[in-house]
């Protein structure tokens, strides 16, 4: 069974390795640059997962993740929010918001490894 992992990531270094790295874990990998096609994407595509950012140009992160669990067709995907920026209010808001977990940038492949396989085991 192929499990499907979004990155929805402006950053093409970044996007370029954490697929390399989840595509040796096993995964299949799609990724978007932007918040807008990220969406199109999930609704298109329904992922086991999305890895989302929080700036990136045009609708930032907490606006693509409101889009994401607003819509009933992405509303039940994981979402990961994968950002360079650590703070506690930060988390916090994107557990209220309903992402299922958040995730620093730069990043050590077994550990986003283990949570991605945490969260897709989760959802089925």
């Amino acid at each position: 069974m192929e499990r499907t992992v979004l990155i929805i990531e402006d950053e093409k270094l970044i996007i370029v390795s954490t697929q390399m790295v989840l595509e040796a874990a096993g995964f299949q990998v799609e990724s978007a640059t932007n918040g807008e096609d990220g969406i199109a994407k999930a609704r298109t595509q329904s992922p086991d997962i999305i890895l989302l950012d929080i700036m990136m140009p045009g609708i930032d992160g907490w606006e693509t993740l409101t889009r994401l669990k607003r819509d009933p067709q992405t509303a039940n995907i994981p979402v990961i929010i994968f950002t360079a920026r650590e703070h506690a209010r930060g988390h916090q808001k994107s557990t209220d918001m309903g992402a299922a977990d958040y995730f620093r940038k730069p990043f050590e492949p077994d550990e986003l490894i283990d949570l991605v396989e945490r969260h897709v085991v989760l959802r089925t």
